[in-house]
């Protein structure tokens, strides 16, 4: 197994990577922008809508508490 690597210099790694970066792109800049952001796994739903990736979700809960704790105990006298 070890026989099997391949060892490449540091301008050739970024060669590589930058032909993987033009390909994974579909041109589009805004599903370049929103790809982080949704599911990797299931991308999209039985109706073919994309779905939200899980952390993302559980992100914007825990804002909307904190903000709302916030909230609460800045506005009490």
């Amino acid at each position: 197994m070890m026989a099997d690597l391949e060892y490449i210099t540091p301008e050739e790694a970024r060669a590589r990577l930058l032909v993987a970066y033009r390909r994974s792109g579909d041109g589009r800049f805004v599903e370049t922008l929103q790809r982080p952001f949704l599911n990797a796994v299931e991308q999209r739903d039985v109706n073919g809508k994309r779905k939200l990736h899980s952390l993302l979700v559980v992100g914007l809960v825990l804002l909307v508490l904190a903000t709302a704790a916030i909230a609460f105990f800045s506005l009490q006298k």
